[in-house]
């Protein structure tokens, strides 16, 4: 007979390499996972150092205070899953460890989601559904100027998390797309609900490979 913790485990999923996801998560009851400059800096310290022993292409991200989002571009299958298992993994041991909070319980409110990205149009628009969230929540007036996000990366120093090149580089009037009141690129959707199937089959565009299929977030 199969323990408890047997059943009650949920499979990983395997998500496919060669897919653009936008994945992201938030603190256990939505409570924060950054208060300060340094919280911030040290989360994209465990990106960096994640990186190097899960490999994994970071496109873009946005840092806010209760969640975060990541656009990843990974090479094979499972990289999605093993990377994020351990970026939350340590960064929420590395959290409770610093704010003597050890052992009690989750600081995130669940294992992370991920949405595959259909095609190149769908891809810029995640894009500035990600770095553009700041903005949005009114935290700043210009996307750029929120300092834990990859549309103001290029503005600091101490970072030490470099960005990797995406299937196609962002417009050169990216920032004034992003500083617009209503967003849009060919007709901006918010990802964080539920995005309709486009087709039945994946979207393959050549060199650099992009395919995907887009349903609801998944939990893996």
């Amino acid at each position: 007979m199969r323990s408890r913790s047997a059943i009650m485990a949920r499979p990983r999923r395997l998500l496919p390499g060669g897919v653009v996801y936008h994945a992201f998560n938030r603190g256990s009851r939505k409570g924060p996972l950054f208060r300060s400059p340094e919280e911030y800096i040290a989360f994209e310290r465990v990106l960096a150092e994640g990186r190097e022993v899960r490999p994994m292409r970071i496109v873009a991200y946005c840092l806010m205070p209760n969640h975060w989002h990541l656009i990843l571009w990974p090479e094979h299958d499972g990289d999605v899953s093993r990377f994020l298992h351990w970026v939350t993994g340590t960064h929420g041991r590395r959290w409770r460890r610093s704010t003597g909070t050890e052992g009690e319980g989750a600081v995130y409110q669940s294992r992370f989601s991920a949405v595959g990205v259909s095609d190149l149009q769908h891809l810029l628009t995640v894009w500035c559904y990600v770095e553009r969230n700041p903005l949005r929540a009114g935290l700043v007036s210009r996307a750029e100027d929120w300092p834990w996000s990859s549309a103001a990366k290029c503005l600091r120093s101490d970072t030490c998390l470099a960005l990797d090149t995406g299937p196609i580089s962002r417009p050169s009037e990216w920032l004034a797309i992003l500083n617009q009141q209503d967003a849009d690129i060919g007709g901006i959707v918010d990802p964080m609900w539920v995005i309709q199937r486009r087709g039945s089959d994946p979207c393959t565009v050549r060199r650099p490979p992009l395919t995907g299929i887009v349903n609801k977030p998944t939990g893996v």
